[in-house]
């Protein structure tokens, strides 16, 4: 690598408030487009002070308060250069930042080997990657990753080096050890970065992820990505699941009042009865339905892997139909956000009085022991617990799992299996279920097999006739054969 000019930059001061009867000095350290500010931590009366030469012309303090800015000048300047002779390169926004605040506060610039990859390095290439992959993914037709997916890590890496500028340190793909990722944890949850365990468990995925590919490239020998620090501990999540009745209460609960809230309970229960995710059901236009076939068939947006297409095509089943024809099978006119969506749902759910009074206890663990608490069954409600209480109602009513995959499409399993919330209730109402198709199966199969032993004995018996020549009994024969048909 080329050696980088040792360049350094240039330290600025001025008043606050310089109007004010005492002002603080404010410092600025200005290096190639890039600036960082800070304060000295002095103060001055305005009329003592030089705006042209930055100084102090005046007053009993003049000599030390200009020593002082004196000296923040030479610090600044030096950690600079300490920086530069370490790293061998330009330092980013949010280092310079740092350099000057360990350069006010008098701390050593804690540094290792030159000419290595920043951890900005690293990501930068992470993400080049991702973005490669995307154009490849669309030019060659296939499933590009979810935005969703690739905006989390810019999310984590935004976070992250706004937990270094407000701690003072730099980010090194050698020293982010286990410490420092629950120093960043405390940190997320400390500045409310991160509202759920969920999403910091997302954030510090991300993360390992960018050190694991400093590792495998050979760029760090640091592998603390697979310490357990980096794995956070989510509790079971809570999930609400409809049954068929409750759907029932809240499909015929009177809305018309609340254009807004019927349009958003139809999605929901459309969603109920076709397992649908959000980013599906509001994509539903008249070129997904097969009116003669009674389906639906639709290329799924997401899938439980990201690189896979998924098409299902299964039986209107439910409301689905009627829903469908309300807005002319096109449901894709009446769709608003998901967040939108969540916050509705629950407010709908709230006006409904059976569903604003029904409150679920449970379990839950906590630094005291597993205590019960009860929670308002509308203040927990989303979305995708239509999707849930489709699979749930499905596995109760003893559908088969391979019937009901047929409408959620799934590419994992495991992930299919998490859909499923059956109490132990559930299992012997399903048995039960189970028991009832296999009767209401074997009484069609033996009619069918009934019939088809009646439509032997009349072919015998017609032959028979036609043999004798008995003409009005064979068109007795006829007309009987006619209505078993």
């Amino acid at each position: 690598m080329a050696q980088y000019n040792n360049e350094t930059g240039s330290v600025n001061f001025r008043l606050k408030e310089p109007k004010a009867e005492i002002s603080r000095i404010m410092g600025r350290y200005s290096f190639k487009g890039l600036q960082a500010d800070f304060s000295t931590g002095l103060k001055v009366a305005p009329c003592n002070w030089d705006s042209d030469t930055k100084t102090i012309t005046s007053g009993i303090e003049k000599r030390e308060i200009n020593q002082k800015l004196s000296k923040f000048k030479i610090s600044i300047v030096d950690t600079h250069k300490n920086f530069n002779e370490n790293y061998n390169r330009m330092p980013t926004k949010e280092e310079l930042k740092t350099i000057v605040d360990n350069a006010i506060d008098g701390k050593e610039l804690n540094t290792v080997q030159r000419n290595k990859k920043s951890f900005d390095d690293v990501f930068q290439e992470f993400m080049r990657l991702i973005e490669l992959k995307i154009k490849r993914a669309i030019a060659s037709g296939q499933k590009p990753l979810h935005k969703s997916y690739v905006s989390s890590f810019n999310v984590m890496y935004r976070d992250l080096k706004d937990f270094a500028v407000d701690n003072n340190i730099f980010l090194d793909i050698d020293k982010f050890d286990e410490t420092q990722c629950l120093e960043f944890q405390n940190w997320l949850l400390g500045t409310e970065r991160v509202g759920e365990l969920s999403t910091l468990r997302t954030r510090i995925k991300r993360l390992s992820a960018v050190l694991k590919r400093a590792f495998e490239k050979g760029y760090t020998e640091n592998r603390s990505y697979m310490q357990d620090e980096f794995s956070v501990k989510v509790p079971p999540s809570f999930h609400t699941v409809l049954t068929e009745p409750e759907i029932k209460i809240l499909y015929e609960h009177d809305f018309s009042g609340s254009p807004r809230l019927e349009r958003v309970r139809d999605l929901f229960v459309l969603g109920c009865h076709s397992s649908l995710r959000f980013g599906d059901i509001t994509r539903i236009e008249n070129g997904h339905i097969e009116l003669s076939l009674g389906n639906i068939s639709i290329l799924l947006n997401k899938g439980s892997r990201v690189d896979k297409y998924k098409t299902v095509n299964f039986p209107i089943f439910g409301y689905t139909g009627e829903i469908l024809s309300k807005y002319n099978n096109d449901i894709k006119s009446i769709a608003i956000s998901n967040q939108n969506t969540n916050d509705y749902l629950k407010e709908l759910f709230k006006v409904v009085p059976y569903f604003g009074e029904k409150v679920i206890t449970r379990e839950r663990p906590t630094n005291d022991g597993v205590v019960f608490e009860t929670i308002n069954f509308a203040d927990k409600v989303a979305f995708h617990d239509s999707r849930r209480s489709f699979c749930t109602n499905r596995y109760i009513e003893g559908w088969d799992l391979l019937e009901i995959w047929q409408y959620t499409g799934h590419t994992d399993e495991s992930v299919f299996k998490t859909y499923f919330k059956p109490t132990f209730e559930h299992e012997q109402v399903r048995q039960e279920s189970i028991k009832a198709r296999n009767e209401k199966l074997q009484k069609v199969d033996l009619q069918t097999k009934e019939i088809e032993e009646l439509k032997a004995q009349m072919k015998k018996m017609k032959d028979l006739l036609i043999e004798s020549g008995n003409s009005e009994q064979l068109g007795e024969i006829i007309n009987i054969n006619k209505n078993i048909s």
